[in-house]
């Protein structure tokens, strides 16, 4: 069973937008791997990760505040 998908709400513009992972915040250059697609008021939004087991050491989304 794969986690769940992050908020889109609780994402940072830059993830939103697939310019960072959207688990752990690192930027994606060339590189990622789509996460999944969720809607959000009506848009559609393609979540990215960094790698296939992204390396966030949790589970949920993390903002980049933390980082």
């Amino acid at each position: 069973m794969s986690p769940p998908l992050p908020d889109v709400v609780r994402l940072r513009p830059r993830q939103q937008m697939a310019m960072e992972c959207a688990r752990c915040a690192r930027y994606l250059g060339t590189n990622g791997e789509v996460l999944g697609d969720v809607r959000h008021r009506g848009l559609l939004f393609r979540l990215w990760v960094c790698a296939p087991a992204c390396r966030s050491p949790t589970l949920g989304s993390r903002t980049g505040a933390e980082a």
